[in-house]
């Protein structure tokens, strides 16, 4: 590490503890045996913790005057390698823009550093909510979120990150020797969301809320996966009955929710849910319509921690060689493209599903578990699955272009190259642009060759 960088950074904390680098170079990306593989040995050189904007300033100042790569890290929930520094130098750590700036109705402005459970916990004071957080809302941060998430809890209602409206405006810093501070508005804030943190410092955050509701965290019970994946369905699309969390799962991923084992019968299908208690009585109907049973139905139960990204982590836990896909149901025919991969895969996948608004129609996103068995298996599974008509995000891979979920045109890179002229936020990210020194081998080259198809946003 250049002793004159470190000599910038003045009394901004900072360390090169190798406990400390080791941790704060790592992310969830350890999901993935291929993506392991692919980022092992990849460490900072020192992790800068900013206690306000204008420190971040004067980091992102230094590593332009020094040439230092720099990557931007929040609570390090990503699982795409979205945290990890591929060309060394600093790990910037947000979490000490931790400041709600201002709720003003129904729009909160909030430091990039805030985790998201702490911001909720505040808006609910006022009568009010995120529309929408990951699994890892507790740990996650804001500007994390923003920059490496792209749907979660409440995307039944809300629809995804990227939906307009959804995020109202960034403010950034830009990596140049004399940074620049940037206010995006509009779609112009699609240039930093789920760009892996390569397109500026992302420090402030202005989003809309939602009523805060009165939620009841409840398991329905079904004999049959199909079934219960129509129920789902009709529950997801049942405008009338409140809901802000639909998850179905196919035996035997409910056996994974150890603490929850009580209200999961062995061998049924499970739908994990957040009701409103206001339509508990519309809701029961449903069920009952469908035949499951509730086993379950309490309030601030934190079910959502076995949904999502959180679903894959309790299976992890209990055998290390299961690993996961990430996919998207056709908009038309979603249920039949559920039935048929079910029953085609069935017996190698387990089926867990989540169903989202995006774009203004209602789907389901999949991301079914199986048991790792190599390339050959990986790459056999992503073509079963699109000659289903699902589409497959690779969630193998670092590159942010693989991945599926961002399209980068011309207007990204060119921003890119206007906020970062040095290249310095996470060389390698952004293939053909910043590629890694050598190019790509081994499990990187490997997981970029996967064949992905994308989600065509």
């Amino acid at each position: 590490m250049k002793a004159d960088f470190l000599e910038a950074l003045g009394n901004i904390p900072h360390s090169r503890d190798a406990a400390a680098l080791r941790v704060k170079s790592a992310d969830f990306s350890w999901f993935s045996p291929i993506m392991s593989a692919a980022l092992a040995g990849r460490q900072a050189e020192v992790v800068v913790s900013p206690r306000d904007e204008q420190e971040v300033v004067t980091i992102a100042s230094a590593c332009a005057r020094h040439r230092v790569p720099l990557v931007a890290r929040g609570g390090g929930t990503g699982n795409f390698g979205q945290a990890v520094p591929l060309a060394g130098g600093a790990v910037v750590e947000m979490v000490g823009l931790d400041r709600l700036v201002f709720q003003k109705g129904n729009v909160a402005r909030a430091q990039a550093g805030i985790r998201l459970g702490a911001l909720d916990e505040q808006l609910r004071k006022g009568g009010r909510e995120l529309r929408m957080h990951p699994s890892t809302k507790k740990l996650a941060t804001l500007g994390g979120f923003v920059g490496g998430g792209h749907a979660g809890v409440g995307t039944v209602n809300w629809g995804i990150l990227r939906d307009r409206g959804n995020l109202l405006g960034l403010k950034i810093i830009t990596i140049e020797e004399k940074p620049r501070v940037l206010e995006l508005r509009g779609d112009d804030v699609n240039l930093v969301h789920h760009a892996y943190g390569v397109n500026g410092l992302v420090t402030e955050v202005e989003l809309p809320l939602a009523p805060a509701y009165e939620w009841l965290d409840t398991i329905v019970a079904f004999d049959d996966f199909e079934r219960a994946a129509a129920f789902g369905m009709a529950l997801a699309t049942a405008d009338g009955v409140l809901k802000k969390l639909v998850s179905v799962h196919a035996w035997p991923i409910p056996g994974f929710f150890v603490p929850l084992k009580h209200h999961l019968p062995e061998g049924r299908a499970a739908a994990l849910l957040m009701i409103g208690a206001e339509t508990r009585e519309a809701f029961e109907a449903l069920v009952r319509d469908f035949g499951g049973i509730v086993t379950m139905c309490v309030p601030q139960a934190n079910i959502y921690e076995y949904t999502w990204g959180h679903t894959t982590m309790h299976a992890l836990r209990a055998d290390r060689s299961l690993t996961y896909l990430v996919c998207i149901f056709p908009k038309d025919g979603t249920l039949g493209a559920i039935g048929r991969v079910h029953r085609r895969l069935g017996a190698e996948v387990m089926l867990h599903l989540e169903f989202k608004r995006f774009a203004g129609y209602m789907t389901a996103e999949g991301v079914p578990l199986f048991r790792y068995q190599g390339f050959e298996q990986m790459t056999r599974l992503y073509k079963a699955f699109e000659a289903e008509g699902v589409r497959i995000a690779n969630a193998h891979t670092f590159l942010l272009q693989n991945g599926g979920m961002k399209d980068l045109d011309a207007a990204q890179i060119d921003f890119k190259r206007a906020v970062d002229p040095h290249l310095l936020m996470n060389p390698g990210k952004v293939a053909g642009l910043d590629d890694l020194p050598g190019g790509l081998s081994g499990a990187a080259l490997e997981a970029a060759q996967l064949p992905a198809s994308g989600w065509a946003y």
